[in-house]
């Protein structure tokens, strides 16, 4: 910006033109100019405000008049500086006031965030509580179900123990009671037998007294008691028994028209040998093999059991013999080959053959009479097809 012209009349409008721009020094001559008349009038102006004296306020013809901002022109440079300046704090505290806001919102976002996370916490919490105590009621009620069926089963158990223990009881007073019977009816049996001995060796009055129809003489034949022969010692001599005509077919009671004498074989007493027809055929074809293999018949001792020999023969061995009506001789599909036990017993060439062969015919020994058994008995073979013991 120029310096205004310090000499021109301020009355006189000034003639635009191109601006004169003195030299530096020349300016500051012209305002040192300026300001001299100032500088020398403001002691005076002072002094005739301290004498009282007013100023007319007319124009001081020596004043020197200087150009610049009116007071009106810094006023409002003053308002708009102020304004630029409210305008700036206000802008600055619509920024303070937005950014505070701002905070404000992330604030209560966070602590909506912190509500909420501690409302699902407390949710959770709930249902983890909930689901404790429904585990608990339900492991209450498991261990409840369980030991209900623990004392179930027990009192089953107990029941079933007891029910077994009774049945035991009933079962072994049973028995009890079926082998006293048996004992009392044997005993009758044999008391019978021995009477009717006692009657038969009465009446007959010599020793060949008794013998019955067919039967052979044989020099160790010394009498005959009960139909049954005897030796010198009055020993009964066990032979086989002959099947009768009017036999139902019960264990001991085989009737004649089932049975068939064995065509080569007899004991050594000379008596028949008699089995069912069909063991019969089966011994015989085994027969056959065995005389191949050993130049001689196999020596049969015993093969069909009457129920009255049975009844005898128990009153005599006890517990050796098979009680009454359960014996396989008492079918007709048993034998017993001599007890010669260099000849036929455990081991030797006869009876290992009979054991190996003999099922081939139906002819087998039973496990509970082999070597070892409590009751082993080499001389005795049974009639059962497909079986080997």
């Amino acid at each position: 910006m120029t310096e205004p012209d310090a000499t021109r009349d301020p009355g006189t409008p000034a003639v635009p033109g191109p601006p004169s721009v003195p030299p530096p020094a020349t300016r500051r001559e012209a305002r040192a100019r300026a300001a001299a008349p100032a500088a020398a009038a403001a002691p005076a102006a002072a002094a005739a405000r301290a004498d009282g004296r007013a100023d007319d306020g007319a124009p001081d013809a020596d004043a020197v008049v200087t150009t610049g901002p009116t007071p009106a022109r810094r006023y409002g440079r003053g308002r708009a500086a102020v304004a630029a300046a409210t305008s700036a704090v206000l802008v600055a505290a619509v920024a303070i006031a937005g950014v505070q806001l701002h905070q404000a919102r992330e604030r209560a976002a966070d602590a909506e965030q912190r509500a909420e996370a501690i409302g699902l916490t407390a949710e959770l919490s709930a249902a983890e509580d909930d689901f404790l105590a429904e585990q608990r009621r339900s492991a209450g009620t498991e261990a409840s179900r369980q030991a209900a069926e623990t004392v179930r089963a027990a009192q089953e158990r107990a029941a079933a123990e007891e029910a077994a223990r009774v049945a035991a009881e009933q079962a072994s007073a049973e028995a009890a009671a079926a082998e006293a019977a048996r004992a009392a009816q044997e005993q009758a049996d044999a008391e019978a037998a021995a009477a009717a001995r006692a009657g038969a060796g009465a009446g007959s009055g010599s020793a060949s007294g008794g013998a019955p129809a067919g039967a052979p003489s044989n020099p160790g034949i010394a009498g005959w008691v009960d139909g049954r022969p005897v030796d010198a010692n009055g020993n009964v001599l066990w032979v086989t028994s002959v099947p009768t005509a009017d036999g139902d077919g019960s264990n001991g009671h085989m009737p004649a028209s089932a049975m068939c004498q064995v065509p080569w074989g007899t004991d050594q007493l000379g008596f028949a040998q008699y089995l069912r027809c069909d063991a019969a055929d089966a011994l015989t074809a085994l027969n056959e093999a065995f005389r191949a293999q050993f130049g001689a018949s196999i020596d049969l001792d015993l093969t069909y059991r009457s129920y009255e020999d049975q009844v005898a023969m128990k009153a005599t061995f006890g517990g050796l013999a098979a009680a009454p009506g359960t014996s396989s001789h008492g079918l007709g599909t048993a034998l017993d080959v001599q007890e010669w036990v260099g000849t036929y017993g455990f081991g030797t060439a006869r009876y290992d053959w009979l054991v190996a062969n003999g099922p081939t015919y139906g002819w087998y020994a039973p496990a509970r009479v082999r070597q070892g058994q409590p009751y082993a008995e080499y001389w005795h073979f049974e009639y059962g097809p497909g079986r080997t013991s």
